[in-house]
């Protein structure tokens, strides 16, 4: 993302405050406004253009969206199309992650953030390892209803509304990307609104919750930030662990230290030969 989009995100940011809630309807508004301006060559062209009067801009956002959305929605969207973005999908993308921002507001003040980061990983590990899932979700030529009904077929009434919104989001709007990895980046997202950090732990065996909490305890202290655990579960590690966080991977698995050994004692046989 360039500077002057990365600057309209801020912006657009610390101006959606004075509209996030308790309220799920206007996040839903702002991924329906993203989507018809994805849709639409000549609307974000026309929207995201610094050229363009900001009265003539107001007018095509009340006149393609006043049945469509909510007052506010349509105040704030107009606040957005006035900022300067790099390149007109911009405006879509920082659209989609106020949509996100205001999804994890939601989930913050009823209480369920850590229920929706927790939901929104499983659902993604789902996707991620059945193959035939993410062509599903991902097939561009099947119809959005259809993947949609796919998608309640899966979760069913298990997750939050929240959730729910945002996996709808991610399959609906893939606009070519992986559904998995936009599931995945709406996670870190949510997370990031909770000021922590995302760490997935690799264990072959399930932990204990005291356990989990002991390596929360110590990544947050190592960290000096909050963290959200996702543990995935892979027999092949044979024991140990592997964390990765913050762009970092630590390895701590069986698998790899017995790995490590046998090198060492290769080079050490090697080494023997030679002399």
């Amino acid at each position: 993302m360039a500077s002057s989009t990365r600057q309209a995100l801020a912006q657009a940011k610390a101006d959606a405050s004075a509209y996030l809630g308790s309220d799920l309807a206007f996040a839903i508004d702002l991924f329906v406004v993203a989507d018809a301006i994805s849709g639409s060559t000549q609307l974000r062209g026309i929207l995201s253009d610094s050229s363009t009067e900001s009265d003539a801009k107001n007018a095509l956002i009340e006149r393609v969206f006043n049945t469509k959305v909510s007052a506010n929605a349509i105040e704030f969207v107009k606040k957005v199309s006035a900022l300067r973005f790099s390149r007109s999908m911009d405006l879509v993308i920082v659209l989609e992650q106020l949509g996100v921002h205001a999804a994890a507001a939601t989930a913050s003040k009823t209480n369920v953030l850590d229920d929706v980061q927790s939901e929104l990983f499983s659902f993604q590990q789902v996707v991620a390892s059945d193959r035939d899932l993410q062509f599903a979700l991902s097939n561009k030529s099947a119809p959005n209803a259809t993947k949609l009904a796919l998608v309640k077929a899966l979760i069913g009434s298990k997750a939050n509304a929240v959730t729910l919104a945002l996996i709808n989001q991610a399959v609906g709007s893939a606009r070519g990307r992986r559904v998995a990895i936009v599931i995945d980046q709406f996670a870190k997202q949510v997370a990031a609104y909770g000021d922590s950090l995302v760490a997935t732990v690799t264990v072959s065996k399930e932990l204990e919750q005291s356990q989990i909490e002991r390596l929360r305890s110590t990544l947050a202290g190592t960290y000096g930030q909050q963290i959200s655990l996702n543990v995935e579960i892979d027999p092949s590690i044979l024991g140990g662990m592997v964390v990765q966080i913050a762009g970092e991977i630590i390895d701590g698995s069986v698998s790899t230290r017995l790995q490590n050994l046998k090198l060492q004692l290769v080079k050490a046989s090697s080494s023997i030969n030679r002399s």
